[in-house]
């Protein structure tokens, strides 16, 4: 003779989700401005990562923005404009920037303005 399986009962008034937050928030948040240096030297995506950085953290503190650099696979030697943009988010201009992280799948970053 066969079981019936008993079915979990599923209360209408179950726990909403986990807030996010940290990187995982970051992450997930909409920019405020997408910066796409694909075709850019190293001395033109450092002045127009400086220029956005800069410019935001006067208008737009708390606010998320992207800053797409390409992983480098079409590049005839190392990719340089990751590890630019990386070395100017943790020296440079850190006083800028409240928390940064690499955008999922690589090739750019999310930047949180301080």
């Amino acid at each position: 003779m066969a079981r019936k399986k008993k079915r979990k009962k599923i209360r209408g008034d179950s726990a909403s989700p986990p807030e996010l937050s940290g990187v995982a928030l970051l992450l997930v948040e909409s920019p405020e401005e997408k910066l796409d240096l694909h075709g850019m030297n190293a001395r033109q995506a450092e002045t127009r990562v400086r220029f956005l950085l800069q410019r935001h953290a006067a208008t737009s503190p708390g606010r998320v923005v992207h800053i797409i650099t390409g992983k480098g696979t079409r590049s005839q030697g190392a990719a340089v404009l990751p590890e630019l943009v990386r070395e100017m988010l943790q020296d440079e201009h850190g006083r800028l920037v409240a928390e940064w992280a690499g955008l999922h799948g690589g090739g750019g970053f999310a930047v949180r303005m301080a």
